[in-house]
């Protein structure tokens, strides 16, 4: 029997605009550090305190600090405050949210944590990707790009986590087909509800969509070129959106000026470079 994909696609948006299922939470130590960030009054030892109390945390944003990715001088940051003090405290919370969103596979079925291991996956290329077009074309921050790229598909997240009974009875290709009919609504919506910057909810709401609506916002195409290069260059990504055209005439990369000069430099390091970054955020 198939699955009227559409229509079963509806019944979980109205579940949501219900308030009948439960947005992932972020973990507590995430929250309190909002606190921090929004009063003046606190700074980067504030925010080290309550990384310390935090294992998984404190090691993977001192690793992260040291990281070829996001190290600015050469010497090795040892302690927790200099480690947030070279990151900022902003920047430190939107990399720590960004980690949260990889690490919520606590749900019990097989198929699904093997789902949000490919997402995951294929948030770090693209995050990878698109900092590495930032940087090369000196058009945005590369850092903001590495978390858009983190954070673009954390509708996958949102959908599973919240509606898994539902999900569960399908055939996998279905339930891949569902997730990306609702991933940019339901990525927004929790990127809203764990008050990120309207940049990132654009973001996950907006990339890959050629639409009259489309935000003009360089970092969403920055994100949708960093999508289309990952696949190009032999990624096989959740969502298969790879498009068999020149890189060169596809709208976002023309869009952001890249030359194949960029694009060579980008396809040389990129499994390195995502191999570096698998290591500093276990």
């Amino acid at each position: 029997m198939s699955t009227d994909i559409a229509a079963f696609a509806e019944v979980i948006r109205l579940r949501f605009r219900k308030g009948e299922v439960k947005l992932p939470l972020l973990p507590k130590s995430v929250l309190q550090i909002q606190k921090i960030v929004k009063d003046e009054s606190k700074g980067a030892s504030d925010i080290a305190k309550v990384l310390a109390n935090s294992t998984t945390f404190s090691a993977t944003v001192l690793r992260i600090a040291n990281s070829p990715a996001f190290r600015s001088s050469s010497y090795e940051i040892r302690s927790l405050p200099m480690a947030v003090q070279r990151l900022g405290g902003r920047r430190t919370l939107e990399l720590m949210i960004a980690i949260s969103s990889k690490l919520h596979l606590n749900v019990k079925d097989k198929g699904f944590q093997n789902m949000l291991q490919r997402s995951k996956k294929d948030a770090l290329y693209v995050a990878v990707t698109a900092k590495s077009l930032a940087q090369l074309l000196r058009n945005a921050d590369p850092e903001e790009a590495f978390l858009a790229g983190m954070l673009h598909d954390v509708g996958v997240l949102a959908v599973i986590c919240a509606v898994p009974d539902l999900l569960a009875p399908l055939a996998q290709p279905d339930q891949i087909q569902i997730i990306s009919m609702l991933h940019h609504e339901m990525g927004g919506r929790l990127l809203h509800y764990w008050e990120m910057p309207d940049t990132f909810e654009s973001i996950a709401s907006h990339h890959g969509i050629e639409s009259d609506d489309r935000p003009r916002d360089k970092m969403i195409d920055i994100v949708d070129a960093a999508i289309f290069l990952v696949q190009h260059y032999g990624h096989a990504m959740l969502f298969d959106t790879k498009k068999d055209i020149d890189p060169m005439l596809y709208p976002p990369i023309q869009r952001i000026g890249a030359t194949t000069t960029h694009l060579a430099a980008i396809e040389l390091d990129l499994d390195e470079a995502v191999r570096e970054m698998e290591l500093a955020m276990q």
